[in-house]
C-alpha cells in the first residue's frame, strides 16, 4: 500500500533488486541530450516504490536546476527550496527517492564534487553517471554505476550492475 509505514521503514540497503521502467530510462536519457545540446550536464532524479529487498523505479523527475558552464567545467546547481518541495512530495506519496542520474561532457565517473554533493544520501541509493551528455545506450548497466555503502559511493562492476538492476516493462 503506497505510503504505508512498512514501505517507509524500509531501507535502500536492504534491496537486491532494482527494476526500472524503460519509460524513466528514455525520458532521461532525452532530458540529458536537451542540456547536452547546450553543452551543459543535466540531472533526473529516479523515484519509486521500495519494499523488502525489491525497489521499483517508476519515474523520472527533472528538477529545476542551474547549468553551470565555465572555464572550470561544466555542472548544475539545485536550490534548496526545490530539494525542499521534493522531499515535501515524497513525503505526501509514499514514494521514495532512488537514485541520481547525471551526464559527464565525456567519460562517466564520480567527481569528488558528485561524492560531496550527492542529492540522494540514504545508504543503499544508486548514482549514475551518462557519458557524452546522454548519447548513450538505454542500458544503464553500461554507465558508471555508483551505490552508496556505509556513506561513501562505491563503483559497480558490470556485472554487479547486470545482477541488482532489471530494465522492467512499462507501468
Amino acid at each position: 500500500m503506497l505510503g504505508s509505514s512498512t514501505m517507509q521503514s524500509t531501507r535502500l540497503d536492504s534491496v537486491h533488486k532494482f527494476e526500472i521502467d524503460p519509460n524513466v530510462i528514455a525520458t532521461t536519457l532525452q532530458v540529458l541530450q536537451l542540456f547536452g545540446r547546450q553543452g551543459c550536464e543535466g540531472l533526473v532524479l529516479w523515484i519509486g516504490d521500495v519494499d523488502e529487498g525489491h525497489a521499483k523505479i517508476t519515474r523520472a523527475v527533472v528538477p529545476n536546476q542551474r547549468p553551470v558552464k565555465s572555464e572550470e567545467g561544466v555542472g548544475y546547481f539545485v536550490e534548496s527550496e526545490t530539494l525542499f518541495d521534493l522531499n515535501r512530495k515524497l513525503s505526501e506519496t509514499g514514494l521514495r527517492l532512488i537514485a541520481r542520474v547525471h551526464s559527464h561532457p565525456t567519460e562517466a565517473y564520480h567527481s569528488e564534487t558528485d561524492d560531496r554533493y550527492a542529492i540522494a544520501t540514504a545508504d543503499g541509493s544508486l548514482s549514475f553517471v551518462v557519458p557524452n551528455f546522454g548519447k548513450a545506450p538505454a542500458d544503464p548497466t553500461l554507465w558508471a554505476v555508483y551505490r552508496l555503502d556505509k556513506g561513501s559511493w562505491r563503483e559497480l562492476e558490470i556485472s554487479e550492475a547486470r545482477s541488482l538492476l532489471n530494465v522492467g516493462a512499462s507501468a
